[in-house]
């Protein structure tokens, strides 16, 4: 008996366990971790919509509208001037005391904060027309520099009789002159076909912006000798057909702000004033600061004026 247990053998079990717990047991963690970040996304989308002017609000809606990389605005600052909502929150509460009696009160204090956040609103839309104004000329900048720097960009072979700069009052392109390649004929207001193909280019894209433009004709100091009219009347009228050029080629008559005739007046070259390049175009995409700026002076002027008669 002893002998047949010492040599029996020895039986070992193993139990595996189900493949679906291997394989799906944690799972459940993870479907539950995207459900609760894809609820606080929710929730923060709702509350800065909620703490956004309607002026914030135009602004981003015209960010996912713009089918213009010109006219497609800068960020709009959504939680600039935002109001919180633990502020809101804690706005609400009132204790028994103050709500005996203090009607009057909780009336001027929310017209102050009515006319608060009205000046805060009237602030950040000014703000954020600002930032799309800035991007809008910017694009404009980056564009004329594309169409002279690459060589399909129509301006290519115009790149050296043309400045393009960023000013205070806004975008500013020159038009200038070379040696054998004018823009006129010859003491003439006539434009070259040269010049014709540089303003239809620049039209176009002028076209695509609402700003206000100013035209302005300037000639080399060298005397016209033709009688009464000379250089100041030149400009005038070189500013003037290329105006024209421009309407025909897309810009609108009435963002034109401004067509004056500079003569010698503003050189570009103070030290050579023969050099061919000071004869030129200028065209200035202005900025809404300086046409309100223009507007104010001349009204000024205008009321000075009448007060002197």
């Amino acid at each position: 008996m002893s002998s047949d247990n010492k040599h029996k053998r020895q039986i070992i079990v193993k139990r595996a366990h189900a493949a679906h717990d291997d394989e799906h047991g944690g799972q459940w963690k993870i479907a539950y971790a995207d459900f609760v970040t894809a609820m606080m996304a929710f929730f923060l989308v709702m509350w800065l919509l909620s703490s956004t002017t309607e002026v914030q609000k135009e602004g981003i809606a015209k960010f996912f509208t713009s089918s213009n990389s010109v006219d497609m605005p800068a960020g709009t600052g959504m939680l600039e001037g935002g109001r919180s909502v633990m502020t809101a929150g804690a706005s609400r509460q009132e204790s028994p005391e103050s709500a005996e009696g203090g009607v009057a009160q909780n009336e001027d204090s929310g017209a102050a904060a009515r006319e608060a956040n009205a000046q805060t609103a009237d602030g950040s839309g000014a703000a954020a027309r600002d930032r799309i104004e800035r991007q809008r000329l910017d694009a404009m900048k980056a564009e004329f520099e594309r169409q002279m720097l690459t060589d399909q960009g129509e301006l290519h072979s115009f790149a050296s009789s043309i400045l393009v700069e960023m000013t205070p009052e806004g975008l500013r392109l020159q038009l200038f002159d070379r040696e054998g390649a004018p823009m006129f004929l010859p003491a003439s207001a006539e434009p070259t076909p040269r010049l014709s193909r540089m303003l239809g280019v620049v039209g176009s894209v002028l076209a695509s912006v609402p700003n206000e433009v100013v035209v302005a004709g300037h000639t080399d100091a060298q005397p016209l000798g033709r009688g009464s009219y000379g250089n100041w009347e030149l400009s005038t009228d070189r500013a003037n057909n290329s105006r024209r050029v421009l309407e025909r080629s897309g810009l609108l008559p009435g963002r034109v702000f401004r067509v004056e005739g500079k003569a010698a007046s503003e050189p570009l070259f103070a030290d050579q004033l023969t050099d061919p390049r000071n004869r030129r175009i200028v065209i200035t995409v202005l900025r809404s600061e300086a046409v309100a700026a223009a507007r104010n002076a001349s009204a000024a002027q205008s009321g000075a004026s009448s007060s002197r008669r």
